[in-house]
């Protein structure tokens, strides 16, 4: 009994096992139709995206695009080379003179500008035959006998040129070094008469010069502004430059009195071409002056014994 009952099992499992497999194939045929549908529907998702009807169609587009593509390169290439042309003008302003002009005007526009090429071509053929006779005559002068002669007296000349430029160097160093030791010495070796006329001039124009000075060998004055800048007594005004030799009378007048000699200052109408302020700050200058010696001023206009009355006393006028 035990022995016959071991067939019958294995055969009752062959034959779940029979009916199973077609139940798996079927699944496995459903799985692959869907997995083609999905595909297929994939595959139409850039055909609608592109509003393609089939794959020609989409192609057609692609080519299109490609097109569109190289257009747009061409369109900034040829945008760029119009800007260049431009240079800083703007576009706008370029399109309005385009269009403002007329066909006749651009015709003239061309014609002017064709003559003007080829006068740049008449002039550019010309200097490629002057460039070739030039170098035709280099060759010509490098094989003649006499380029070794020539050459020769080039490199002497430059010798001499070099010994001149040696020569140049020390004397325009010799002429700055005098230069500078000349206005050292101005500036610090005045007479004692111009430092004391540098004082009163200060004084009598307000500041507005500084110095008055002698150069070194040379007779004449000079006068320095607050800016330094040095002036001849021609280029001041007629007021000023009557300041500048009052102020050095009364320096020559402080010499003597130094050296023993305090003589009486005698000043004749030296204001008449002063104005208010100039003729304030001269008697404000007179007064001092009169405290260490006599002082005679003369005059015949009122102005001025006006101004010399705000200075000095009423007793001290004589009317002649």
């Amino acid at each position: 009994m035990a022995g016959g009952a071991r067939p019958t099992a294995r055969a009752g499992a062959a034959a779940r096992a029979g009916g199973a497999a077609p139940g798996r194939a079927a699944a496995a045929g459903g799985a692959g139709r869907a997995a083609r549908e999905l595909a297929e529907a994939r595959a139409q998702e850039p055909l609608r995206d592109a509003g393609a009807d089939g794959e020609e169609t989409l192609r057609r587009l692609h080519r299109q695009v490609l097109r569109r593509r190289e257009l747009q390169a061409e369109l900034r290439q040829e945008a760029l080379a119009v800007q260049a042309w431009a240079g800083e003008t703007p576009l706008d302003e370029v399109d309005a003179a385009f269009h403002g002009a007329g066909e006749q005007e651009w015709d003239e526009r061309v014609q002017t500008l064709e003559g003007e090429a080829e006068a740049v071509r008449e002039r550019l053929e010309a200097c490629r035959e002057k460039r070739a006779r030039t170098r035709i005559e280099i060759e010509r002068l490098e094989e003649g006998g006499d380029h070794a002669e020539k050459l020769q007296r080039v490199e002497e000349r430059r010798a001499e040129v070099r010994a001149l430029m040696k020569r140049w160097a020390v004397l325009s160093l010799g002429s700055t070094l005098f230069a500078r030791t000349k206005r050292l010495y101005e500036h610090d070796k005045q007479p004692s008469v111009m430092q004391r006329a540098s004082y009163y001039f200060e004084r009598m124009t307000a500041g507005r010069f500084t110095r008055i000075l002698a150069p070194l060998g040379e007779q004449k004055v000079l006068a320095e502004r607050r800016s330094g800048q040095i002036v001849e007594p021609a280029q001041l005004s007629r007021g000023t430059a009557e300041q500048m030799y009052l102020c050095i009378r009364l320096a020559l007048a402080d010499e003597y009195a130094a050296a023993g000699m305090n003589m009486p200052l005698v000043i004749d109408d030296a204001f008449v071409n002063f104005d208010d302020e100039r003729l304030a700050l001269g008697m404000a200058l007179m007064e001092a002056a009169s405290e260490s010696r006599q002082l005679l001023l003369f005059t015949c206009h009122k102005h001025v014994e006006e101004a010399f009355l705000r200075r000095f006393p009423q007793d001290a006028v004589v009317r002649l």
